[in-house]
């Protein structure tokens, strides 16, 4: 019994502390000390480290995200994604890994929504002399999902990549070297009796990335980090040649400690996208990925901030740039018992205009301007050490200058929470 409350813990808490593949890199021997002292789930030679993620379990009322007109339909839905990781240790100089991550995808009414995707990752890590390490994984990942602020349908989208890095490495944790990322996206098309988007003609593509990186840790297990790279895009689809382009970015910042009272990552930068084609406007500017979460006594403070181009399903359309804030507020009124509350603004800025079709309208041209607001309330109750069941309600709204493009959606429902 006690090994059974033993496995149920561990699978209930365990967070995914290790880099995931394609990420920020991480010192070799930091990461084996963290899978020796967290992994302790043993099978013969391997580490086990399960856990558990229940999503969005309750009721959405535009399940389609439809606008008003056309008749938002209503349903029951929910997430089931458990994950294995599973390690294998070679002395204090071989790693190797394997990531299962299947997903149920739950509709109570739209069963044909239904869908059980499965991802994984194989990995490997050599370090030599204890200076040189030399890393490769393929990953392969599926879901069903709206993969992008600009998509109102729920899309099936696949990516197969692999990366590999050469990283020299100083007793004191820094680490300076060479990576190179390769991935491959695939879109699932939509045809519905009233119209079609091919999402496969527009998006799917390869991406080539090569970057010079940089670790050095300061303050309390804090890193500094600063990345330099350039990226190739090529499309898959004959008609969609045109959208062929490349990419110089240069990014820095801090990543806080996967555990502790500062957590996340801070990182601000600078890119340039220049289209192959030379009619296309180049975007060139400041980008961000920004993530944090601090704890001050019974107050948890978050704050996101991103900024970046993407590009777009929609047809001549090369790309738009979405900026986004969020924030959020926690206070536990006891141990087990927390309130929530958080807000996130973003905005999808397309720089061209272009031709779109309005209902009751007709075809009109525009430089289309989306923003996207979203709240959410709600209170969580601790299960299990760090582990909490949160209870929360969510109203998203997207507003847009393009007539017959704005929605709605409510969403109440549970999942588990990890950062209790």
């Amino acid at each position: 019994m006690r090994r059974l409350r033993a496995l149920v813990a561990v699978t209930l808490i365990a967070v995914s502390w290790t880099s995931a593949p394609g990420q920020t890199y991480r010192n070799f021997r930091d990461e084996l000390d963290e899978i020796m002292t967290r992994a302790k789930l043993r099978i013969g030679p391997l580490r086990l480290l399960p856990k558990l993620q229940l999503q969005n379990l309750g009721y959405d009322d535009n399940v389609y995200f439809r606008n008003p007109e056309e008749g938002p339909v209503g349903d029951y839905t929910g997430s089931l994604s458990p994950e294995i990781r599973a390690y294998l240790l070679l002395g204090r100089s071989l790693i190797l890994s394997f990531t299962e991550n299947p997903e149920y995808l739950y509709f109570a009414k739209e069963t044909h929504l239904r869908t059980f995707t499965n991802s994984y990752a194989p990995r490997i890590r050599l370090n030599l002399f204890n200076r040189f390490t030399l890393s490769g994984d393929y990953r392969f990942q599926k879901h069903l999902r709206r993969a992008f602020s600009e998509f109102s349908d729920l899309v099936s989208d696949t990516t197969k990549g692999n990366t590999t890095s050469f990283f020299y490495e100083t007793p004191r944790g820094s680490s300076i070297g060479l990576s190179v990322v390769i991935d491959r996206f695939s879109y699932e098309d939509i045809v519905l009796p009233d119209r079609e988007v091919l999402f496969s003609r527009s998006l799917n593509r390869k991406e080539s990335t090569g970057n010079v990186e940089v670790y050095y840790p300061i303050f309390s297990e804090s890193t500094f980090f600063a990345k330099v790279g350039s990226t190739r895009y090529e499309f898959d689809h004959p008609s969609s040649l045109w959208k062929n382009s490349r990419s110089v970015q240069a990014s820095a910042g801090l990543r806080f400690p996967f555990m502790g009272r500062a957590r996340g990552t801070i990182s601000v930068g600078y890119k340039r996208f220049i289209p192959d084609s030379k009619e296309r406007k180049i975007f060139s500017g400041l980008v961000a990925d920004t993530d944090v979460d601090f704890r001050l006594g019974r107050f948890g403070l978050r704050f996101g901030l991103g900024r970046d181009n993407h590009f777009s399903y929609l047809e001549d359309v090369l790309y738009y740039v979405e900026d986004r804030v969020s924030s959020g507020l926690s206070f536990r009124l006891t141990r087990r018992f927390r309130l929530d509350y958080d807000i996130k603004y973003g905005a999808l800025k397309y720089p061209e205009p272009f031709q779109v079709y309005a209902p009751g309208v007709g075809s009109l041209e525009t430089a289309r301007r989306d923003v996207h607001r979203t709240h959410s309330i709600g209170f969580a109750v601790r299960i299990l050490r760090t582990t909490g069941i949160q209870l929360s309600y969510n109203i998203f709204e997207r507003t847009s200058n393009v007539p017959g493009s704005d929605r709605k959606r409510n969403f109440f429902g549970l999942g588990l929470t990890q950062d209790f």
